[in-house]
C-alpha cells in the first residue's frame, strides 16, 4: 500500500504505482487531483497496453439510478463494479471522489470497515493496477488518517521508502506510530513487519547489535504468524549484517534467495539474488556478468526499478575494477571496458533519480567520478555537488567517503578520523588505492550510515593516554524492554588505570538521569560510588533516548555527559540478554 499525499511529480507517481501496483493521491484541489490522476493512468496504460477504468463514489449511486445511497452503500458499488472489472483482465483502475478520511472510515461489508480494504481484496489476486483519489483539498495536506486511526500498514509502507531512498532517520517516527497502530487492532502480522523495519533501520544507521537483536525477533514473529516472505527478508538482512565487518556470508544469502523463491516473492528473490552477487563479485573467476545480467531481468519482471539501478552501479563498479585478466569475455580492452562501466553508471544514475533515491545517487556519482576522470574533470565542484547530496540525507559518512577521495592516501596509510570512528577495522582494512590514487572504497561502506562510535578518541585526545581517562558504563540488566514494565539500568564511572580514581575511592559524584521521549525514569538522581540504579519505564514501542549527566557536587561541575538510545519492542517474544545500551560522549570528560 503507498500514500503519496500531495504530489505533483508524474514521473514518481508512474514509479510508485509500477513498482507497488497501489497508488492512494489526496492533497490536492479536485481538478488537479483528478487531471494528475488521469495522466498516471494514461502513461501507466500507454506504455504497459492496458485499458483505463474510471469511476467515482460520488457517481456510484447517480449511475445506478439511486441517487439517495448513503456513503457506505456508494463504497460498496464502487467495489463490486471494480470486482468485477479486475477479474476479466488486467487494466488501470481510478477510482476518484473518495470523500477525505473515507479511505480508511467509510464503512462497507468488507471485514475490515473500510473502502480502501475492500478495494485491495478485490485487488489483490489481479494484475491490474489501482489508483485512489482523496477528496481532501487542504494544501498540503496528507492521504493519511490522523494518529488516533492511523493506518499501520500505510505507516509501515512510507518508512519502508524512507529507508529505500538512504534517508533511515525520517523512517523512526512512522515506525512508532505503525507499532503503535497494529497493537491497536491486533495486527500480529503487521507488528512483526514492523519489528523487521526497526532491525533494518538500525543496520542503516550502522547499529549492528540492535540491528541483529530485532531481526531475530522478527524473524521468530513471521514464523509464528506463518509470513514465509517476511521470514525471507529477515534472514537475508541478517546474513547482510555479516558485510558491515567484512566477513561476507554468501551461503546465508543463497539461504534468503531459495526462502523467498518457495514463499513466492519474486521481488524478495531478486533482492537475495543482488546481494549474494555482490557479496561475490570480487570472487576469481566468479561469472559476475552472467549473475548481474541474471538480476536485472528479475527486476524488470517486477518492475523494481531501485533494484536494477542498484543492480547497474554494483555491475558498474565491478567493470570498472578489473583490468581484463579476469576471465571474463565478451569485451575488448581497458578502453572499452571503461566506456561500457561509464554507460552502467550512467543508466543507475538516471533510475536513481527517478526513483527518488539520493543515497543510491550520490554513491553512483561518486563511483563515476572516481572511475572516470574525464568526467570528474568537466565538473570543478564535482566533490561539493556529491557532498551536497549526502548532506541532504544527513550521512556524515558519505560525506566522509568524498572527503578521502579528494584528498587521497595518507602518508601514514591510517583512515582519517570521520571514517575510522564509524566504520570496523576490519572493514576498512578493505579499503585499497589505485596506481593513479583513486580509493577502491569497500562495496558494504554504502551499505550502511553509520555514526561515531561512542567513546572513540577524537582527534584533540589522540595525544592524551586512554588510560587516564574516566569513562561511564551502562548496563541494562533486564531483558527487551516492553512499554508500561520497568527495567533496571546501572551506570559506573569506570576509570582507566592511569587516572587518579583508579587507586582511590570515588567521590561522592551524583548522576542525573533524563528520559528524553515518552518513558520515566526513576530515580532522578543517583551516586555512582554507591552503585547507581535506574528504572526506566518506557510507555510507548520504539527508540528511546536517554541522558545521563555526572557532575561534582562539591564544584557543580559537569564531568561527563551521555546519551543512550534503547530500542522497545512491543512485547518480550522470549529469554534475551541484550548488550548494553551505547553511551554517547559530550565534549566533557572526567
Amino acid at each position: 500500500m503507498s500514500f503519496v499525499g500531495h504530489i505533483r511529480d508524474l514521473a514518481a507517481a508512474r514509479r510508485e504505482l509500477e513498482t507497488r501496483r497501489l497508488l492512494v493521491v489526496g492533497g490536492a484541489p479536485d481538478a488537479d487531483r483528478s487531471a494528475f490522476l488521469d495522466a498516471v493512468a494514461r502513461e501507466v496504460a500507454d506504455e504497459a497496453g492496458l485499458p483505463v477504468y474510471r469511476f467515482r463514489v460520488a457517481d456510484a449511486g447517480e449511475r445506478s439510478g439511486e441517487a439517495g445511497r448513503t456513503p457506505g452503500e456508494a463504497a460498496d458499488a464502487v467495489v463490486e463494479a471494480c470486482r468485477g472489472v479486475f477479474v476479466v483482465h488486467p487494466c488501470v483502475v481510478v477510482v476518484d471522489g473518495v470523500p477525505a478520511g473515507a479511505a480508511d472510515a467509510v464503512p462497507t461489508g468488507t471485514a475490515d470497515g473500510s473502502l480502501l480494504a475492500g478495494l485491495i481484496s478485490a485487488f489483490a489476486v489481479s494484475e491490474s493496477l489501482l489508483l485512489v483519489g482523496s477528496t481532501d483539498a487542504r494544501e498540503g495536506a496528507s492521504a493519511l488518517p490522523s494518529d488516533g486511526c492511523a493506518d499501520g500498514w500505510a505507516l509501515l509502507t512510507r518508512a519502508a521508502v524512507h529507508c529505500d531512498r538512504g534517508d533511515p532517520r525520517a523512517a523512526g517516527p512512522l515506525l512508532r506510530r505503525a507499532v503503535e497502530a497494529h497493537q491497536v487492532a491486533g495486527d500480529r502480522r503487521g507488528e512483526a513487519w514492523a519489528v523487521f523495519l526497526y532491525g533494518r533501520m538500525c543496520r542503516l544507521r550502522g547499529r549492528a547489535e540492535d540491528a541483529r537483536r530485532l531481526l531475530h525477533i522478527a524473524r521468530e514473529r513471521f514464523r509464528a504468524v506463518g509470513e514465509r516472505p517476511g521470514e525471507a527478508w529477515a534472514c537475508g538482512e541478517l546474513a547482510r549484517l555479516a558485510t558491515r565487518s567484512g566477513a561476507l556470508d554468501p551461503d546465508a544469502l543463497a539461504e534468503a534467495r531459495r526462502l523467498h523463491e518457495r514463499a513466492g516473492d519474486r521481488r524478495g528473490a531478486a533482492w537475495a539474488h543482488l546481494w549474494w552477487t555482490v557479496a561475490r563479485a570480487d570472487e576469481p573467476g566468479f561469472p559476475w556478468r552472467e549473475e548481474f545480467t541474471n538480476v536485472q531481468g528479475r527486476f524488470h519482471e517486477v518492475s523494481d526499478r531501485l533494484g536494477t539501478a542498484w543492480t547497474l552501479h554494483h555491475h558498474a563498479l565491478t567493470l570498472a575494477r578489473t583490468d581484463g585478466t579476469d576471465g571474463v569475455g565478451g569485451t575488448g580492452g581497458t578502453g572499452e571496458r571503461r566506456r561500457e562501466a561509464d554507460r552502467l553508471f550512467e543508466g543507475a544514475l538516471a533510475l536513481f533519480e527517478e526513483a527518488d533515491c539520493p543515497h543510491g545517487r550520490a554513491w553512483t556519482m561518486l563511483e563515476y567520478a572516481l572511475r572516470s576522470p574525464a568526467h570528474r574533470f568537466l565538473n570543478g565542484e564535482w566533490a561539493a555537488e556529491i557532498r551536497h547530496v549526502f548532506h541532504g540525507i544527513g550521512d556524515e559518512a558519505g560525506e566522509a567517503w568524498v572527503d578521502l577521495a579528494e584528498a587521497g592516501p595518507s602518508p601514514d596509510g591510517e583512515p582519517p578520523y570521520e571514517l575510522a570512528c564509524r566504520y570496523p577495522t576490519a572493514l576498512l582494512d578493505t579499503l585499497g588505492w589505485t596506481e593513479a590514487g583513486e580509493p577502491l572504497i569497500p562495496r558494504a561502506a554504502r551499505d550502511t550510515q553509520p555514526e561515531p562510535r561512542p567513546g572513540f578518541p577524537r582527534p584533540g585526545d589522540r595525544d592524551r593516554p586512554d588510560g587516564s581517562r574516566a569513562h561511564v558504563r551502562l548496563t541494562l540488566l533486564d531483558d527487551v524492554p516492553v512499554p508500561d514494565v520497568p527495567a533496571r539500568i546501572a551506570l559506573q564511572v569506570v576509570p582507566g588505570p592511569g587516572h587518579p580514581w583508579s587507586t582511590a575511592p570515588l567521590p561522592p559524584l551524583t548522576a542525573r538521569a533524563t528520559s528524553l521521549g515518552h518513558a520515566e525514569i526513576d530515580p532522578a538522581h543517583g551516586v555512582p560510588a554507591d552503585g547507581a540504579e535506574f528504572r526506566f519505564t518506557p510507555h510507548r514501542p520504539g527508540s528511546h533516548r536517554l541522558r545521563f549527566t555526572v557532575e561534582d557536587p562539591a564544584t557543580g561541575t559537569v564531568l561527563q555527559q551521555v546519551e543512550a538510545e534503547i530500542d522497545v519492542v512491543p512485547s518480550d517474544p522470549g529469554p534475551h540478554r541484550p548488550t548494553a545500551p551505547a553511551p554517547r560522549p559530550s565534549a566533557r570528560r572526567a
